[in-house]
């Protein structure tokens, strides 16, 4: 018995034993297997010649959506893509075929293919006139008998044109036949030509990099819309789709519905032309409409001469919202309005001091040049003493200067604190993709302060604005002390459908009163009267054509530029920035506006009170027939 035991004891170890040795064995089988799948997932690398015929040839073809569409505020699209299309040719796309054939039918089927190919090219010389049917013809050939399996026909053509090419040979026997294959191109087209062209911008990405301008470059993310996607692979007929890969539809780009008004876009445009353009020694001119009561911005012209100034005039530059520079009288207005809401002045009746034309305050008295406007105002009325609404009828220097020095000598700190709460120091967003160039203001702490800046603060000078700046300002006045924010989109659409409004914004509740606002209105409509003694009428006259049908509240500014480290060079001739800018009409504001001329070095002056006056006068004049503020509007009676 017990030896039994011993034998059924011995028989069970020699189980374990081969078990465990199987077990072992299995387990450095499956070392080896999980080092050597280790091995050939991380380290090792098929031979590439062996991998490229064995692996089926995959092509990706982007697929682009079409651009979203840039609309005026009606719906009109002022920038639009379509498609164009580009040809290509395999001129070798039977090759195989032709090989398998016997030399005879080969020559024949190539001749064949040859007669083919020269009446394409008859098709391809109506379409591109500038090149003959023998240049196409030729360009065909050599490419086949060269074995060449690509050829880039012409440049882009209209769909109207690829309708027209496929009654001809080749193209209308199909891709793998003829060898003729096509890719859509999106084009961008501007149905009103260069109105408003810097506004609305444009977006260029290419291998050398990428260019983002106005509306079009700030929106881009909106406009593009998204890539899809297919595959090709490759077979014995050249490459096909792919129908086991992933398909992804493009997605359009969404629309934009701007606040431009194109009907009023193209009378300013066309006014800012005609009064800039003959003038030789002007670089630059903008002009910008503006609702008072939302900031929309209805038209914007922004007009600069290429090739660095000499060249002709276009909407090469964002004027309006990137050249800044010291606006001169325009400014003054900002001083007025300081001592108006600190207390110091309570009717535009007060008067000023000017004994001699002089900034009468101590110690100033000989900083400043004569003020021949007090003169002439001393002169025919037998008084020193000066009406505020006469100082900015016919914008004197220096009694702006003598309300600033005045009043704010001891504490210039809290005259520049009231500039920047009128949002004069700082820049916003705006709707381009250029930004708005931040403006400069210079303060007592800084090292180049002098003790002539409060005063030249006063009426325009040591400070640096934009265009854009001084329009909102402007705008404010007009609305009562609420400062809106200029804009150009009103709202982002897809079919017609608004999928996010946007619109009007506030940059500033209040930066006056109501009653001050009120005050400044009515010094600012001073300016723009005429009188029969040509010295006391107002700086913008030429406004006062129609005042009984819409009278014109605003300020003319007239400002040297500081160039080659001085104002006036050597020989008398300076850079000048001409402005006008108010608001209309003066009892019940619905636009506001501003004009800016920039000259070169030059003896001639341009005023504010000249082109930039003119140039508004005439554009007032034209919409004054059209706007619906001005005209009844006509509703057609609903149907029964």
């Amino acid at each position: 018995m017990a030896e039994e035991t011993k034998q059924e004891t011995r028989k069970r170890d020699r189980i374990s034993y081969a078990l465990y040795l199987y077990y072992l064995l299995m387990l450095l089988v499956g070392i080896f297997l999980a080092g050597r799948f280790l091995y050939l997932k991380i380290f090792w690398r098929p031979d590439a010649e062996i991998a490229r015929k064995l692996t089926q040839p995959i092509m990706r073809v982007d697929l682009e959506p079409t651009r979203g569409s840039i609309l005026a505020v009606d719906g009109r699209p002022i920038a639009m893509s379509y498609p164009r299309y580009q040809l290509y040719i395999d001129p070798n796309v039977r090759k195989g075929e032709f090989d398998l054939l016997k030399k005879d039918a080969r020559a024949d089927s190539l001749q064949a293919w040859k007669e083919r190919a020269a009446g394409f090219a008859e098709g391809l010389a109506i379409v591109f006139p500038n090149r003959t049917a023998d240049y196409f013809r030729k360009r065909l050939w050599d490419k086949h008998d060269s074995g060449s399996r690509y050829l880039k026909l012409g440049w882009p053509i209209e769909k109207e044109q690829l309708e027209f090419l496929k009654q001809y040979p080749l193209i209308k026997e199909g891709r793998y036949k003829g060898g003729v294959w096509i890719e859509n191109v999106p084009t961008r087209r501007y149905p009103y030509g260069s109105l408003a062209k810097r506004t609305i911008g444009s977006v260029t990405e290419n291998r050398d990099g990428s260019y983002y301008s106005g509306i079009d470059g700030k929106f881009n993310y909106v406009l593009h819309g998204e890539r899809g996607r297919y595959y090709m692979k490759k077979t014995d007929n050249g490459f096909v789709r792919d129908y086991d890969s992933t398909y992804v539809k493009a997605v359009d780009g969404l629309d934009i519905r701007t606040t431009l008004n194109i009907d009023y876009q193209d009378i300013a445009d066309k006014l800012l032309r005609k009064y800039v353009e003959p003038e030789e020694d002007l670089e630059a001119a903008c002009f910008v409409l503006m609702d008072v009561k939302t900031g929309a911005i209805r038209t914007m012209v922004n007009l600069a001469r290429s090739d660095g100034g000499t060249g002709m005039f276009g909407e090469n530059e964002n004027v309006a919202v990137m050249r800044r520079g010291e606006p001169g009288s325009v400014f003054k207005i900002t001083t007025l309005m300081t001592c108006i809401e600190d207390g110091i002045v309570t009717s535009i009746d007060q008067t000023v001091p000017a004994r001699d034309g002089l900034v009468q305050v101590d110690g100033y008295q000989k900083l400043y040049p004569a003020d021949k406007h007090l003169k002439d105002y001393a002169a025919k009325y037998h008084t020193w003493n000066i009406p505020l609404w006469y100082c900015v009828k016919i914008s004197s220097n220096n009694a702006f200067r003598y309300l600033a020095i005045k009043n704010y000598k001891d504490k210039p700190e809290d005259f520049i604190a009231r500039l920047h709460s009128y949002n004069l120091g700082k820049s916003f967003d705006f709707d381009v993709y250029e930004p708005i160039t931040t403006p400069t203001l210079k303060f007592p702490t800084d090292p180049s302060w002098s003790k002539t800046d409060l005063g030249q603060m006063g009426m325009g000078y040591s400070v640096s604005v934009t265009p854009m700046h001084i329009l909102a300002y402007y705008n404010a006045i007009a609305n009562g002390g609420k400062m809106m924010k200029p804009y150009l989109v009103e709202d982002i659409e897809k079919n017609g459908k608004v999928v996010e409004k946007l619109g009007p914004s506030v940059l500033n509740s209040s930066i006056c009163k109501p009653e001050t606002a009120k005050m400044v209105t009515e010094a600012l409509c001073n300016v723009t009267v005429n009188d029969d003694d040509t010295k006391m009428r107002g700086t913008a006259w030429r406004l006062s054509f129609m005042a009984d049908k819409c009278k014109v509240a605003g300020k003319t500014g007239t400002a040297d530029v500081f160039t080659n480290g001085k104002y006036v060079q050597a020989n008398g001739a300076r850079k000048q920035q001409g402005t006008f800018v108010g608001f209309f009409p003066a009892e019940d504001p619905q636009y506001s506006v501003i004009c800016v001329v920039f000259s070169k070095i030059s003896k001639k002056e341009f005023a504010g009170g000249v082109i930039p006056a003119s140039v508004v006068r005439d554009f007032i004049k034209e919409i004054y027939n059209i706007d619906p503020y001005w005209n009844e509007t006509v509703e057609a009676a609903p149907r029964s």
